[in-house]
């Protein structure tokens, strides 16, 4: 999952309510006003004016401020207003960004990319705003600055910085160079995503006989022939997209398949015209060369500064005093599987290789556990999923979430019935939350579904930032969830991996941190907290997927109603740290080639990257007798999202949430008692205050590594 990201000034990705006046839709649909979008009017061809005029609005309250005379400043008509200034911005972007993410189409790809640079020069051009600095740093150095209450402070406060961190005080030349860096960071990443979305989709493999599939689950086989049909062929269709490539790696007997995929899957970002070496090159130079302008030693310690882990030395020993505690289980476990392979095959000259490695592990399991991860599906059909979600919500939580109908039509400017919400794609569902008092919370969308024109991968985004208005007006947040999972075919409803069913619930952690922001300062509230704290709300949902009682809340067999069987769950509970030594040195080694990258990147100029990270993460990787190269090519997290530097937060909050379901495990997993504690301390309180502060006001001490160990099966060291 990618979650928004925060952006001190105020051009804010998360977008809000509209402020401006109402203007017609079929005008300016990217800039109307109302609590729900109307997708089928947001044409391409309406991006350009639409943010343009935008741009405009924002510009003219940026100018406002500017120009206040200095002995009138005050907290609302600077700080309020600087946080309010960029709203129709915010909205029409978030708008454009949202549909570049999952209605991808060359329209609209060159209206996006045409729009971008005026996008990033009028954010850009913030910093070179002497006067609007000045007001800004005069009002903070008033006497009524000091009398704040404390979540304006914190306002003030992140405002500051952000300038600060954004070069405000830098001579103007090195404040234009930082200007244009911005603009071709946004540019070159872009156009990294693209080459990822473009090359993955490149790839096609059709299969007549399904001879040839052998080993496949009948569920994947029906998902590949209904992708067939879809795209008008027989037969089989196997694609890059998850619900083909992973099953088919994890099942498919044949080897050369197989390979023929893995292949194909490492040549995205890689091959021809989609090659994006060059890119991370020149992202890199950038991203350093902006550090340093701005007065950081690296990257990492630029983006860090504001996160628990303060630094990129912080995160960088984080991560090697894991893999230091993971080492000798990495080892073992690859050495079992390379001892199992050579059993299995009764080849004593059968090696691992980078195209078999999931597939015999998965057999490896199914021998050592007698627990085959297929035999989990049919008992979570999509909807039983949904609806078990929603149930631990209620329990946990209180809340109650309802359906809504929906309207989808690819026709622009088709008008939507006065009963239903309109969705960009008839995948797509709505849903309003309650609380226990019925009062109104917020809405969601959901888009669970692949498909050509969305990008791969998990993520939640909030469509509208909870919070006060301009005019100090509480909004709602409207959030969105998005996937890429298995879907319904002619003959089955969707029926989904456990992996799968994780997903939803880690999503929808994220959602929840957006739905229950309570905090006024929209920059503030939600998910705009530390990076590194942000999984955390994500993550402790997934503990749920593995917990009994939770469970039996909505896993039943789609066909009998029946709930897994005892011996099942026993064998999954059993299988959950199956080869777990090499799975979080999988993650160690993401993180690690991050913090490599950004942290040490003076180790990486003018010499040949990826040759260099190999030798790096050399006990970081399993070593085949092929030379694989790293991920590097096609780490969207890092270089088309914003995960720069910031890869380790993923482990970093499995330290949390272990940590912290610790209090579920003993207090009671469903106990709404613990569940409203959480909400209250944790997901209500966005970024009012300090992500350490926030931990600590809920489990009463500081993080403690042992939870994770302990679940990971890498304990063995504590006894």
């Amino acid at each position: 999952m990618e979650p928004v990201k925060k952006v001190i000034l105020f051009l804010f990705l998360g977008c809000s309510f509209l402020q401006a006046s109402i203007m017609a839709v079929e005008t300016h649909p990217f800039l109307a006003e109302g609590k729900f979008t109307e997708w089928q009017t947001l044409s391409p061809a309406h991006i350009e004016s639409d943010i343009r005029m935008a741009i405009a609005k924002a510009q003219g309250n940026v100018d406002t401020i500017a120009a206040l005379p200095k002995k009138s400043l005050t907290f609302e008509n600077v700080i309020l207003a600087l946080e309010h200034a960029g709203n129709t911005l915010d909205l029409a972007w978030e708008r454009v960004s949202h549909l570049d993410n999952v209605c991808n189409s060359d329209e609209l790809r060159a209206e996006y990319n045409k729009m971008l640079p005026e996008v990033v020069e009028f954010s850009s051009n913030i910093i070179l705003n002497d006067a609007l600095w000045e007001r800004v740093k005069a009002y903070s150095e008033s006497k009524a600055a000091k009398n704040l209450p404390a979540i304006d402070r914190r306002l003030l406060k992140e405002t500051v910085d952000g300038f600060r961190d954004s070069g405000a005080d830098l001579p103007r030349e090195k404040r234009e160079r930082l200007k244009q860096i911005s603009l071709e960071l946004s540019q070159k990443t872009q156009k990294f995503s693209e080459n990822c979305l473009d090359s993955r989709n490149a790839w096609e493999k059709y299969v007549e006989d399904g001879a040839f599939l052998k080993g496949l689950p009948e569920t994947t086989l029906a998902v590949l022939a209904d992708d067939a049909k879809r795209h008008g062929r027989s037969g089989y269709r196997l694609s890059l997209d998850a619900p083909s490539y992973g099953p088919c790696m994890q099942y498919l007997d044949s080897d050369d398949l197989r390979r023929e995929l893995f292949e194909a899957s490492l040549a995205v970002g890689r091959a021809g015209e989609y090659n994006n070496a060059t890119l991370v090159e020149e992202i890199l130079k950038l991203r350093d060369e902006r550090a340093q302008l701005i007065g950081y030693k690296t990257h990492a310690d630029l983006t860090l500064k504001h996160r628990m882990a303060k630094n990129g030395e912080k995160a960088l020993s984080f991560i090697e005093d894991l893999h230091g505690r993971t080492g000798r289980y990495f080892h073992r476990d690859v050495e079992e599987l390379r001892q199992f392979i050579r059993e299995y095959t009764g080849d004593e000259s059968a090696t691992l290789k980078p195209w078999n490695g999931t597939y015999y592990s998965e057999k490896l399991r199914q021998k050592k556990y007698g627990f085959e991860a297929e035999l989990l599906r049919p008992y979570f059909k999509m909807e039983d999923a949904i609806g078990g979600l929603f149930e631990l919500a209620h329990r946990l939580y209180g809340i109650k979430i309802f359906e809504c109908k929906t309207f989808f039509s690819p026709e622009e400017g088709a008008q939507t019935p006065g009963d239903a919400i309109s969705v960009w794609h008839g995948d797509v569902k709505f849903y309003d939350i309650f609380d226990g008092k019925g009062e109104y919370i917020g809405s969601f969308y959901a888009d669970w579904y692949p498909r050509k024109s969305k990008r791969g991968g998990a993520w939640a985004c909030g469509l509208v930032q909870g919070g006060d208005d301009a005019n100090g007006r509480w909004q709602h947040p409207v959030g969105a969830i998005c996937g890429n999972l298995t879907p319904s075919t002619e003959s089955s409803p969707s029926l989904l991996t456990h992996g799968e069913v994780e997903t939803i619930f880690h999503e929808f952690g994220h959602l929840l941190h957006c739905m229950f922001g309570e905090v006024k300062h929209k920059s503030l509230n939600g998910t705009n907290v530390a990076w590194d704290f942000v999984e955390l709300p994500s993550q402790i949902m997934e503990n749920f997927c593995w917990d009994r009682t939770s469970l039996d809340l909505f896993a039943k067999h789609h066909r009998t109603g029946e709930k897994i069987p005892d011996e099942l769950f026993r064998g999954m509970l059993a299988a959950r740290n199956h080869l777990s030594g090499m799975a979080m040195m999988r993650q160690l080694c993401f993180a690690k080639l991050d913090l490599e990258l950004h942290h040490n990147y003076g180790a990486y100029k003018n010499c040949d990257i990826e040759e260099k990270l190999c030798d790096i993460l050399q006990p970081y990787r399993v070593q085949f007798e092929e030379k694989i190269p790293t991920i590097t090519l096609q780490f969207g997290h890092i270089f088309g999202g914003g995960y720069s530097a910031g890869y380790y937060s993923y482990k970093w909050a499995e330290v949390l949430d272990a940590d912290v379901f610790t209090r579920f495990s003993d207090g009671g997993v469903l106990s709404s008692e613990i569940g409203q504690q959480f909400r209250e301390k944790i997901l209500s309180q966005g970024d009012s205050m300090d992500a350490d502060v926030l931990y600590r006001n809920f489990m009463g001490r500081d993080p403690q590594l042992e939870p994770l160990l302990i679940r990971s099966g890498l304990y063995d060291d504590l006894r």
